[in-house]
């Protein structure tokens, strides 16, 4: 009952995201489009979305592509990425929750903590220096990564096939949960962490995906709708990466489906790696003091 009612309200929540989105696009949509407008903002949408559910992420690869094409104003970007994948995160957690098997305390402890972190921590994380966040966030996935990579060697003995947690662990999760959520609104995505803290508390790393997706819709659903009212977006843009990215997500999750959990447990330690390097190079670019509107 539990999981049927989070299922029916990410999808009519996902319902009311896509109607907004289509009715501006419809009626405001950006005229004068080139053939390679049109080609980035549609092969795009489809392909980092398959990416974006393999756990690599969307917001930073699909801003760098926009940046460096000139196809979207660098004002725009923030609000194009977010009301842009609020319907393909939302695809990808009905999907996930489908097709996954994860125990509903587990689930639903996870969900609550971590939309309690956007509400209540975020109000801390958002004072913190973005440059702080980032270098933190960095760390803990490198370790997390070399934690992960031990145990693959049998030198620790970490991982599992669990698809739920109890007692001590599972406040643990839920801990972890709240502080993730709490980063989700300074813009650090939860994917990678998420991954990494399902994976050492022994838990199969396939629970982490309908765990992350849903608690990332959450976050990205509430935080479109100031830019669905102040229309600092990209309407064909954003339109185009929504619809686009459903088939990619599809594709991506019969991807995961089939994937044994040695390989999987190869995924997560790969996304681990890749966002880590990811966070320190955004760290960088970032002066002391200084917040950014996007991270990821």
């Amino acid at each position: 009952m539990i999981l049927r009612f989070i299922q029916i309200f990410i999808g009519a929540f996902a319902a009311i995201q896509g109607l907004i989105l289509t009715k501006f696009f419809v009626t405001d949509r950006e005229k004068n489009l080139t053939g390679k407008d049109y080609g980035i903002f549609w092969i795009s949408g489809f392909v980092i979305n398959i990416f974006d559910y393999l756990g690599i992420g969307s917001l930073a690869p699909t801003m760098s592509l926009y940046k460096l094409t000139k196809t979207v104003p660098d004002e725009l970007i923030p609000g194009t990425l977010v009301t842009g994948c609020a319907v393909p995160v939302a695809v990808e957690a009905l999907v996930s929750l489908s097709i996954i098997d994860v125990e509903l305390p587990t689930l639903f402890g996870m969900y609550g903590a971590g939309i309690l972190g956007a509400f209540v921590g975020g109000s801390v994380a958002s004072k913190l220096p973005t440059k702080i966040l980032r270098i933190t966030m960095g760390c803990g996935l490198a370790i997390s990564a070399i934690l992960m990579m031990m145990s693959k060697f049998g030198m620790i003995p970490v991982g599992g096939e669990n698809i739920g947690l109890h007692g001590v662990k599972l406040a643990i999760a839920c801990v972890g949960s709240f502080i993730l959520g709490s980063l989700l609104t300074v813009g650090i995505g939860n994917y990678a962490p998420t991954m990494c803290l399902v994976y050492l508390l022994g838990m199969n790393p396939a629970v982490s995906f309908p765990i992350m997706m849903g608690l990332g819709f959450l976050g990205v659903g509430s935080g479109s709708f100031p830019y669905f009212k102040s229309g600092r977006y990209h309407k064909h843009a954003a339109f185009a990466f929504a619809l686009a990215g459903i088939p990619g997500v599809l594709v991506a999750a019969f991807i995961v489906k089939s994937m044994p959990l040695e390989l999987l447990q190869w995924l997560v330690i790969a996304v681990a790696i890749y966002t880590s390097v990811t966070m320190f190079i955004s760290a960088a670019k970032v002066p002391d003091g200084r917040k950014e509107e996007v991270v990821s």
